[in-house]
């Protein structure tokens, strides 16, 4: 009797403590799941956060690009308008200088040919090498023109003339009639220079001496004068 007692309350002792394990198992479950729920709350507040933050500073950037962008617009609408209005001026200004060409040219071309146009035919003609022509252009100029402002000029071409054709006798006639007749005149360095190489290719070496000496001292600091030195230099050379 004994002996089957002691199995029979070990038995009944093992099915009374059965339901006791699950019952804690139950409760460690609950209190891990809150627990887990707790930290993916947090987890998900720690990245909403950062997301917010995020999403913050990209308006920030895209307000600061938009107010960049309209800045851009603004400054290329300015420099559109800018260059439109430098472009009319220029037209504009373009336009009053072809009006004022087209008038000059019909002014010119109704106007009756003054002295200038009668010197400038001459001038053409000798530039080009004609000569001959040249030189009746600036006689005839000089002979209707005698007290112009240009006729000391024609006079000295028309000695060039007649030196380039080395018709010396006639060249030194010219250049010195402008020394004589325009004593004032531009050209009165040079037509005293020219007149001494006359004097030097006619070999009157004295004359041509005292001529080149004297367009330094009447006409220093010229390139005439300068020419002259250079001159005489060569003459002196020659023992002449």
């Amino acid at each position: 009797m004994n002996t089957l007692r002691i199995p029979a309350l070990l038995c009944a002792a093992l099915l009374t403590g059965v339901p006791a394990m699950p019952a804690a198992a139950a409760a460690s479950r609950a209190e891990l799941d809150e627990r887990l729920a707790r930290v993916e709350r947090i987890v998900d507040s720690q990245a909403l956060t950062e997301i917010a933050a995020q999403v913050a500073a990209l308006e920030t950037e895209l307000r600061a690009l938009r107010g960049s962008l309209e800045e851009l617009q603004f400054a290329l609408d300015g420099a559109r308008r800018q260059q439109r209005d430098q472009y009319l001026d220029l037209d504009r200004r373009l336009q009053a200088v072809e009006a004022a060409a087209a008038r000059l040219a019909q002014a010119a071309s109704t106007a009756e040919p003054g002295p200038e146009a009668d010197y400038q035919a001459a001038f053409d003609l000798l530039k080009a090498g004609r000569y001959a022509e040249a030189q009746r252009g600036f006689e005839d100029f000089l002979v209707a023109h005698p007290d112009h402002e240009l006729a000391a000029n024609a006079q000295y071409w028309l000695g060039e003339v007649r030196y380039v054709e080395r018709n010396y006798e006639a060249a030194l006639v010219a250049f010195e009639r402008v020394l004589t007749a325009y004593p004032q005149a531009r050209k009165g360095p040079d037509a005293m220079l020219k007149a001494g190489y006359c004097l030097y290719e006619l070999k009157r070496f004295a004359a041509a001496r005292a001529s080149l000496e004297r367009v330094p001292r009447d006409f220093p600091g010229t390139q005439a004068a300068r020419d002259a030195a250079q001159r005489l230099e060569r003459m002196a050379t020659e023992g002449r």
